[in-house]
């Protein structure tokens, strides 16, 4: 529940989301609690594992990850954004990218000349930048 996770009301949440909260509950159960007072809450972060792909030096070529948890998914996500800036000439988010970041025991690279391989790679590629989000699903 990304929406409330971003201080979306219920109703916003399950309008963007298109599914009720009892719904999200009953398919994602370790998403949420109940609070002390019973209501229900999202948790912070998520324990579910998402496959996910980020670009390799060699054109058309993605690597694929397995995020656990919506922090390291949100991680990924922020250094493909990093990675497509750099690939502008935009190097100001990498440098902000924390350093030796391992997820699925594979370190997200973050030096200038690796990122500018990675970056020019994708650029070669017959694939277009914006796919490398591809979600497989939740397990």
């Amino acid at each position: 529940m990304r929406f409330r996770r971003e201080r979306d009301t219920w109703e916003e949440a399950e309008r963007l989301s298109g599914i009720d909260r009892l719904q999200a509950e009953t398919l994602l159960p370790s998403v949420f609690y109940r609070d002390e007072h019973g209501r229900l809450q999202v948790h912070e972060h998520d324990r579910y594992t998402r496959e996910l792909k980020i670009p390799t030096t060699r054109p058309g070529e993605f690597r694929w990850l397995h995020a656990r948890g919506s922090r390291q998914a949100s991680l990924i996500g922020t250094w493909n954004n990093a990675v497509k800036a750099a690939g502008r000439g935009d190097f100001s988010l990498i440098d902000e990218f924390p350093r030796n970041v391992f997820i699925d025991g594979v370190r997200l690279p973050t030096s200038h000349r690796e990122v500018s391989r990675i970056a020019a790679a994708v650029a070669d590629s017959d694939q277009p930048f914006e796919n490398i989000y591809a979600l497989t699903g939740a397990v």
